[in-house]
């Protein structure tokens, strides 16, 4: 009997099943390169760019340096390093002299472009190398030590910015001196007591300091609840026109009660007995 290959193509059970398989290869090689090209062109096959250093750069100097090579930046964070240039970039991923495809993107970490601010530690009636840690704690430095008389020596009797007291807990940029006002324990000169009677807090300190005094208790007839530029100095002891051993301290009471204010001619009364 002769064998009859084109019956046998059109009515064989293999022959079907050989012919769909021969189908099924020729189909998955065809997807195959054109899924291979699609990734080729995707990828940008052997179009590679080596990532130059952008470091200490700028984000628009970056972002120029990086178009000429078609590639792009994204800045991912930020961070505050007071050693490195504000607004500048300290990061970069992938790092320099790595090798991407064009079309890709590097990304960046920049330094903050403002400056942090820190309040300021209340270092007043502590020995000097105390305050001096204590500022150096969080990035702040002593910029100046003026002596003054007092009868303790290197205590810190105030402190100043620009050259006015500064209250504690103002917010400074990181970094900022300092300057102590300490005292150097040869406090035997006398000084006059300034009149302090209805002036507010902010301007006592430093007409203390310059009459070469220290602020010392300072009490409230009410506590304040941030509402202390409302209270004036009431009562101070020693009484103002009187004479003290340079150094010595002031104590002062403070109300938001006027009428409080003590006679100039009144002897204030004793701590004990306030109000």
């Amino acid at each position: 009997m002769k064998f009859n290959l084109k019956k046998f193509w059109k009515e064989s059970v293999f022959a079907f099943f050989l012919k769909n398989i021969v189908l099924a290869v020729v189909i998955f090689v065809v997807m195959a390169n054109i899924v291979l090209f699609a990734i080729d062109g995707y990828t940008r096959h052997g179009e590679a760019e080596t990532v130059p250093d952008l470091r200490n750069m700028y984000v628009e100097e970056a972002e120029v340096v990086l178009a000429s090579q078609g590639l792009s930046l994204q800045v991912i964070d930020s961070m505050y390093d007071r050693q490195k240039t504000l607004g500048a970039i300290v990061e970069q991923t992938p790092p320099a002299a790595s090798t991407i495809k064009k079309g890709r993107s590097v990304y960046v970490i920049i330094n903050s472009t403002t400056v942090r601010k820190v309040p300021v530690p209340d270092v007043r009636d502590v020995s000097l190398r105390q305050a001096e840690a204590t500022l150096g704690i969080i990035d702040l430095k002593v910029g100046r030590i003026e002596y003054k008389p007092s009868e303790y020596k290197d205590l810190v009797l105030d402190m100043l910015l620009d050259g006015k007291s500064i209250p504690a807990g103002q917010r400074v940029p990181e970094g900022t001196a300092i300057t102590l006002v300490v005292g150097q324990g040869s406090g035997m000169d006398a000084v006059f007591v300034p009149d302090l009677i209805g002036l507010p807090l902010s301007l006592v300190r430093d007409k203390v300091r310059e009459a070469n005094l220290v602020l010392g208790a300072i009490d409230y007839d009410v506590q304040p609840v941030g509402n202390e530029a409302d209270y004036v100095i009431i009562s101070q002891q020693p009484v103002a026109g009187s004479w003290q051993i340079a150094g010595s301290r002031i104590d002062i009471w403070l109300s938001t009660d006027k009428n409080k204010v003590a006679n100039p001619q009144q002897k204030v009364v004793d701590e004990d007995n306030f109000f």
